[in-house]
This record gives structure tokens, C-alpha cells and sequence, in this order.
């Protein structure tokens, strides 16, 4: 019973971690200050601080880990906090007599990659700390002669790591379907679908042969759009082809990694490229302008920031 509960609290959490997670990707999606840009990043480096004690804790254990671990949290909050605090000092000292002038974003793709590595970072160590709390992974490193890889890609590769993402996906989609280029969605829309068909994340038959499957069929679902567009002779701007061959790349690696799962059972390989289609589709969420026919005419600001919220180009 005491572990039916565990696990209730931990999928509640991970749903609500995965939630804010999307929300804070559609606000980098449209930022275009540099104190908007520090909060963005604060709200990532603050769920990795929370996430980073827990581990802090299983590392120690006991009291020393829980003091351990809320120093080590509450030092990366503080310091999220500075930065935060010190771009919202810059955008008043810039100010023209009583009116607040917000400065632009000088390098945006510096600001996308922090995202994508923080959003990583915080999949991670979610799916590594939930799968320590709920006892799927050893404590200690190289337990049982298993190697630092092996835990690791098991993190990835976690229910805590695999479903959050997906749902993490699925909500971005929903909210910045409307602004994303029309040849960038079909793409993205089967990403979530091609994240859940992971055979390695739950230890059973019937799931490893339908999610097998299912990668299969996303595999050609990829291949097919693009073929089938080449076939119509469509004009695909060159960033989404460009996006199209690497997403088809990432599913040839997971397929190799399926290989690698069940002859050798090892899940490094397959990890890896879950990492790989993250880190594609939190690139085209982030700045999706980057993929639109025009990559130079911004996407407008205006625009509800809630997640509820719709979106406009206007």
C-alpha cells in the first residue's frame, strides 16, 4: 500500500513538473528581453536545484544528506535568484528619464541553448532522483558492478524520465501549434508518440513488443512525410528538410539502440537518442521562428503568456 502511494505522489509531481516544464518552454518561445530571458532560467535552475538535493540526499543519506541537500537546493535557487535580479537591474538602469526601455535580446541562440540544456538537465534528474525514490535504480554508483553509463541511460530511459517528457511534448505542441511553420508539424506531432514507444521503460513482454512496434511505424511515418512531400515536388524551406534527415537520423540511432537493448541489454545507445529528439524538439519550440520561410521576421510578442492562453501571429 505504502508504495501504491509513493508512486500516486511521484506521478502526480512528475505531471506537474512535466506542466510547468511546457509552460516555461512556450515563454522562451517568446522572449525577447534579456530579464525575461533570467526568468526563464531561474524557474528551470530552481526545478534542477530541487531535483539536485534529492540526489545530494541519497548520496549522504541521513540527516547530514536532508542538510546537504537543502543547502545544495537552496544555493542554486539563490543564485538563479542574482542573476534574475541583476538582468532586471540592467533593464532599469538603461531607462530613458521615468519610462522603463526593456533591452532586446542580443543572443538569442545562446539563450535557446540554455534552455534546451536546462530542460535536459531537469528530465534527467527527475527521472534519476523519482527512480531512486521509487527504488528502480540503485543507490550507489557502480552497484553490483553495473557502470556510471548503464545507471545513467536507466534514468533516461525511467518511466519518470520517458512519460513526463512525452506529456512535456504534447502540451508544448498544444500550445504553440499555431505559430510553428505548417511542414514543421507533422514532424513534431509524431515526437511524443515516438517518445513513449521506449521498449526499455516498463520490464515487460507485451509492453516491449507494442511499443516496438509503434517505433517502427513512427520510423516510417518520418520517412513517408518526407518522401511523399519530395514525391509532390513541395518546397520545404531548408531548415525544416535540414530538421526532417536529422529527426530520421536520431530514429535510425534509436533503432540500433533497440538492437543493442535486446541482444546485449544495454539501454545506453537507445538513451541517447531519446537526448537526441529532445534536444531537436526543444530547439524548434524554443525558437520556432527559426524554422518558419522567413526566419528573420520575429513572431509577435503579443501574446497570451498563460497556458490556457491562445496564440496569434498578428
Amino acid at each position: 500500500m505504502d508504495e501504491v502511494v509513493v508512486l500516486a505522489v511521484l506521478s502526480v509531481l512528475a505531471a506537474g513538473m512535466a506542466t510547468l516544464t511546457a509552460v516555461v518552454v512556450r515563454w522562451a518561445a517568446f522572449t525577447t528581453t534579456p530579464f525575461r530571458a533570467s526568468v526563464v532560467q531561474f524557474v528551470l535552475v530552481m526545478m534542477a536545484g530541487m531535483f539536485t538535493g534529492v540526489l545530494v540526499y541519497f548520496a549522504i543519506r541521513g540527516t547530514a544528506g536532508i542538510v546537504a541537500g537543502l543547502w545544495v537546493a537552496g544555493a542554486l535557487m539563490s543564485g538563479a535568484v542574482v542573476l534574475a535580479a541583476l538582468s532586471f537591474a540592467r533593464e532599469h538602469l538603461s531607462t530613458q528619464g521615468e519610462t522603463i526601455v526593456p533591452g532586446k535580446l542580443a543572443h538569442r541562440p545562446r539563450f535557446v541553448a540554455s534552455v534546451i540544456g536546462l530542460v535536459l538537465a531537469n528530465e534527467f534528474l527527475m527521472g534519476w532522483s523519482f527512480s531512486l525514490l521509487s527504488a528502480e535504480l540503485p543507490v550507489g554508483i557502480g552497484a553490483n558492478g553495473d557502470r556510471l553509463g548503464v545507471i545513467l541511460a536507466g534514468a533516461v530511459v525511467s518511466p519518470w524520465f520517458v512519460f513526463p517528457m512525452a506529456l512535456e511534448m504534447a502540451l508544448t505542441l498544444r500550445w504553440l501549434l499555431g505559430i510553428l511553420p505548417a511542414p514543421m508539424r507533422r514532424y513534431l506531432l509524431i515526437q511524443p508518440l515516438a517518445m513513449v514507444c521506449s521498449p526499455p521503460t516498463i520490464a515487460a513482454l507485451p509492453w516491449a513488443v507494442a511499443t516496438a512496434a509503434g517505433a517502427s511505424a513512427v520510423m516510417a511515418g518520418a520517412v513517408a512525410f518526407l518522401l511523399l512531400s519530395l514525391f509532390r515536388g513541395e518546397e520545404l524551406p531548408p531548415r525544416v528538410f535540414s530538421f526532417a534527415w536529422r529527426l530520421i537520423a536520431t530514429f535510425g540511432v534509436m533503432a540500433a539502440g533497440l538492437y543493442a537493448w535486446v541482444v546485449y541489454g544495454n539501454p545506453e545507445l537507445f538513451a541517447l537518442s531519446l537526448v537526441l529528439q529532445m534536444v531537436l524538439f526543444l530547439h524548434a519550440s524554443a525558437q520556432p521562428s527559426y524554422y518558419a520561410p522567413s526566419p528573420h521576421v520575429p513572431i509577435s510578442p503579443r501574446i497570451d503568456t498563460s497556458p490556457s492562453g491562445g496564440s496569434s501571429n498578428s
